[in-house]
């Protein structure tokens, strides 16, 4: 062998060693990244539905479940969980107020609720009991060491009233939100857990993010809308949702699909019988998705549904879905549709893919996404489109005076929907209008780019968090600004204003 060939030999051999090495350094950081993300995964809850429809019975019935981990540093005796179903149990728990209830429950009040046949926990019979007015909450004896996990086991069927709630079966469609057992999140500093009242003005369902598997067995004709990947095997249909709030699902008979893509191939799907206005609706949406990409960052999800519902009362917001009165769907309500489905985009970010505690903190969702639903207005129709629109609608609100001199920040559960609108996205809207004027739309929509995406850990947002993306975007402080006008916009009632800009 020659001194050239031993050469190579060892120049080979030493590559070789390398590669083997990297190999190693490979592949033990792939193992530390899939150890990561495998963590990552089993500390959020795990939530497996399995679910038939019988409308003879008017009734869902479900198994579920769910592997909850405790997040506390001590032992827990017992979960606490959202049970909102029952709220149906009783007229008196009914969430809607006195000018609403005729809407919403167009059939009349009927008896409808959890049926809880089975509960249990790692597979063993436990101790359980409901509490809260209305009965809205279910207490689930457990076990469990700090860090500890559990599956717990429910077996139940959901009666449904025909009506046009957030659960109900319509003429148009069946709507299932807040529908399983959802864990309330627990507070460290309370030792307890946090649960929320429904309300009908805003988003109210407080919970930790979720991994969801689920299949729904439906009767022939049936077409599905919701949260999620969603496939069809026959009358059997799957659902997958990963790193979630919350899981809404609607199906009827009466849709026909309406798609389009944006550029980012974000797919846009109306389901409704308003053929005309479903394809101008899912051109709205995917323009909002559009431009809210251009400011924000990538859509959060690969896919909307927007589904046309008996829901009465405009839209109703979940992650990936809509569903849309369908008054918003009939010739002459084309402004009212742009404006519901601009929000429903921006709340897509502020709220849900990002969320503040949805109802102490509601402002920064709702008031965020009104605001950004008129930029999107501008940005499509021009200034004078805008400004229209400002003074038609905040003016009024400025210039009236509320009951209780009710704040921006005070709690959404105080509000009526009427005082909701006034206060939260009307005013709400104000104040950010009156920060891009101070720092400027780049500055603003760079200070909201930046709020969204210290929400996408996972964590609460607060106001603190925006006043900090407002100062990072802008170089200035902020808070003394956003405190000022966040506590006395409602001092406008007393001026004359002949035109706002």
């Amino acid at each position: 062998m020659t001194g050239r060939n031993k050469k190579l030999i060892r120049i080979l051999a030493i590559v070789l060693v390398v590669l083997l090495a990297g190999g190693v350094v490979f592949s033990a950081l792939f193992s530390s990244l899939a150890e990561e993300q495998t963590e990552v995964a089993s500390a959020r809850g795990q939530c497996t539905l399995a679910m038939e429809y019988m409308p003879d019975e008017q009734a869902l019935h479900v198994t579920q479940r769910l592997i909850y981990v405790n997040p506390s540093d001590g032992p827990m005796r017992a979960v606490v969980f959202n049970c909102a179903g029952n709220m149906f149990r009783r007229e008196s728990a009914l969430m809607y107020e006195p000018d609403e209830l005729e809407t919403v429950f167009f059939a009349g009040y009927a008896l409808a609720g959890v049926d809880l046949t089975d509960v249990r926990v790692d597979g063993k019979p436990t101790e359980f009991g409901f509490q809260g007015e209305g009965e809205t909450f279910l207490r689930v004896d457990c076990d469990l060491a700090p860090g500890g996990r559990c599956e717990f086991e429910f077996d139940y069927y959901l009666l449904l009233m025909r009506c046009g709630a957030f659960q109900g079966v319509g003429d148009t469609d069946v709507r299932l939100s807040a529908f399983y057992f959802s864990p309330g999140v627990y507070d460290p500093n309370e030792g307890d857990f946090i649960l929320k009242k429904p309300l009908s003005h805003t988003r109210w369902l407080y919970a930790d993010p979720m991994d969801f598997d689920a299949t729904l067995a439906l009767p022939e004709g049936y077409v599905l809308a919701g949260t999620g990947e969603i496939e069809r095997d026959g009358n059997r249909w799957h659902v997958a949702a990963k790193d979630v709030r919350e899981l809404a699902l609607s199906f009827g008979r009466r849709w026909r699909a309406t798609e389009c893509q944006t550029a980012s191939g974000v797919t846009v799907r109306v389901l409704s019988g308003a053929r005309g206005m479903a394809a101008r609706a899912a051109q709205i949406a995917a323009d909002a998705i559009e431009r809210c990409e251009d400011w924000f960052g990538p859509f959060p999800f690969d896919r909307l549904d927007i589904a046309q519902s008996d829901y009465p009362l405009g839209a109703l917001n979940f992650p990936g879905a809509v569903w849309l009165s369908g008054d918003l769907l009939r010739a002459g309500s084309a402004d009212a549709l742009a404006h519901r489905l601009r929000f429903c985009v921006a709340q897509q970010y502020f709220g849900i893919a990002a969320s503040p505690e949805p109802v102490a903190d509601a402002w920064l969702s709702d008031a965020v996404s009104e605001y950004i639903s008129y930029l999107l207005l501008e940005d499509a129709e021009g200034r004078d489109a805008f400004l229209k629109a400002v003074n038609r609608d905040w003016v009024p609100a400025l210039q009236q005076t509320v009951p209780g001199g009710l704040r921006l920040t005070t709690d959404a559960a105080m509000f009526n929907s009427r005082e909701y609108g006034i206060v939260v996205l009307n005013r709400g809207a104000v104040v950010l209008h009156e920060l891009r004027q101070a720092m400027g739309l780049e500055g603003l929509l760079d200070g909201l780019r930046g709020f969204y995406q210290m929400g996408r850990d996972g964590h609460i947002l607060t106001e603190m968090d925006l006043v900090a993306a407002l100062d990072a975007a802008t170089g200035q402080s902020w808070e003394a600004f956003l405190t000022d006008w966040a506590f006395n916009v409602g001092d406008y009632a007393n001026q004359t204003i002949d035109w706002f800009e």
